[in-house]
């Protein structure tokens, strides 16, 4: 298996400048949005543009909330969280590279976990985030789980939406095979519609909040219909993770990986009807990690919206530690 953090270095072959031209164009290229949020463009460590919504109060004494989507998801998912979380702390949302509003890349290889590591290590630096709490869904919270062994004194604390050491091979197949052949949808119900037959089956959500997740996924193209708001591409590393995974040959320990969190504060939500963190790997988790806080989210799978009242009430109270 690969040292991981050998492998986010070989990303760069100049580190320190790459952290210091994020940090000189990052917060200075803010806009204010009526949405109630700034806008920022970063530069990452080979120049790509990242983008960042920043919420709230950057001047509170808390530790700011980091928000990282899920593989094929973006920083829209987490706004109604981050208003009212941004009331009391300072809450940062990124498009993580080919998803949203960040650039995409030409060469799919880059899409890999290490130069996802290694675009959030610039961003953390562009946002002067010395310490902050990060809430991850699902491939945001695999990258959280690796800032405690890349850069472990910058997690103050650490918010797992479905997702740990181990991936369901099912559910990661069921993933890579929709995200691979996404279909444009003529309107957004249509495109609402179509979430609900992929991933939606048993769960308990009404028709509005499938077409909220849609309108947080999707994007109006010049085509006129509306397009998921990712490069397709991002599916070929995934792909070969979830292959290397069946053979016995994954890349990294993922254990050892989430053992590094010690004693960092640790939530973890589960949905009940998740296809990919299953019960048994929530159980090995809080085995490896007593101190592991968990809560299950009912009349959902893969993965809490975060508008459900357990997921609502978890991360409010979590949060609520840290001031």
């Amino acid at each position: 298996m690969t040292p991981l953090g050998g492998a986010v270095e070989r990303q760069s072959e100049a580190p320190a400048a790459a952290a210091a031209r994020a940090l000189s164009q990052g917060v200075a290229q803010g806009v204010a949005s009526a949405d109630g949020f700034i806008e920022h463009s970063i530069a990452s460590f080979d120049n790509t543009a990242l983008y960042v919504r920043e919420y709230g109060a950057r001047e509170s004494a808390a530790p700011p909330l980091l928000c990282l989507a899920g593989y094929t998801r973006n920083c829209r998912d987490f706004h109604d969280l981050a208003l009212r979380h941004g009331k009391a702390r300072r809450v940062l949302c990124p498009d993580m590279r080919g998803r949203g509003k960040s650039a995409h890349d030409a060469d799919p290889r880059h899409y890999a976990v290490e130069t996802a590591m290694a675009d959030l290590l610039a961003l953390l630096d562009a946002l002067r985030l010395e310490k902050c709490v990060v809430l991850g869904t699902s491939f945001g919270g695999v990258l959280g789980m690796a800032l405690a062994v890349l850069r472990p004194r910058a997690l103050a604390g650490l918010i797992l939406n479905d997702c740990g050491p181990e991936f369901d091979t099912d559910g990661l197949d069921a993933i890579v095979e929709y995200a691979a052949a996404p279909r444009p949808q003529p309107d957004w119900r249509a495109a609402a519609r179509h979430g609900r037959e992929l991933i939606g089956s048993g769960w308990d959500k009404d028709d509005a909040a499938w077409l909220k997740i849609a309108r947080q996924g999707y994007s109006l193209a010049s085509d006129g219909l509306l397009h998921v708001d990712y490069d397709p591409a991002i599916v070929k590393p995934l792909a070969a993770f979830a292959a290397a995974g069946k053979r016995g040959k994954e890349a990294y320990d993922m254990w050892a990986i989430f053992r590094a969190l010690g004693d960092i504060p640790t939530l973890l939500l589960r949905g009940a009807l998740s296809s990919v963190l299953k019960e048994e790997t929530a159980r090995a988790m809080i085995g490896a990690k007593p101190d592991l806080e968990h809560v299950t989210v009912p009349g959902v799978g893969h993965a809490p919206f975060l508008d459900e009242p357990q997921a609502i009430e978890a991360i409010d109270g979590y949060l609520a530690r840290f001031g």
